[in-house]
């Protein structure tokens, strides 16, 4: 079992299905990094160096990158992924939202090609 069957055998069929959409939606090669560096800085960091790709909405609390459907934000070595296009739609916040470690969410992105490819048997 390589480290994507380990890290993805802790979600269900539906939260994988929901990681690789967050990856095809927002995620691409320019911002691979960026993304990475979001994740791992503190509350100051990202204000600083954040400000313009920041959540401005007043529906979640807390610092969150803003993509075109997803939000994302970290915080105790945690990463919180929802879709925010669902919720405002009335999707329950079980199916909208995955937390997942930084460590797995770092190597998931530096590995999405090979993520995307991932099957579940």
């Amino acid at each position: 079992m390589n480290n994507i069957d380990s890290i993805m055998s802790k979600y269900n069929k539906q939260q994988v299905s929901k990681i690789k959409d967050f990856l095809l939606s927002e995620i691409d090669s320019d911002n691979i990094e960026e993304t990475i560096d979001f994740v791992k800085s503190n509350n100051q960091e990202k204000m600083g160096k954040f400000q313009d790709i920041l959540y401005d909405g007043g529906i979640y609390s807390g610092l969150f990158i803003e993509g075109n459907q997803y939000l994302i934000s970290s915080s105790n070595r945690k990463v919180l992924i929802i879709d925010a296009v669902s919720e405002e739609n009335g999707v329950d916040k079980e199916l909208t939202r995955i937390e997942c470690s930084l460590e797995d969410f770092t190597f998931l992105l530096r590995n999405i090609k090979d993520v995307l490819r991932y099957e579940e048997f």
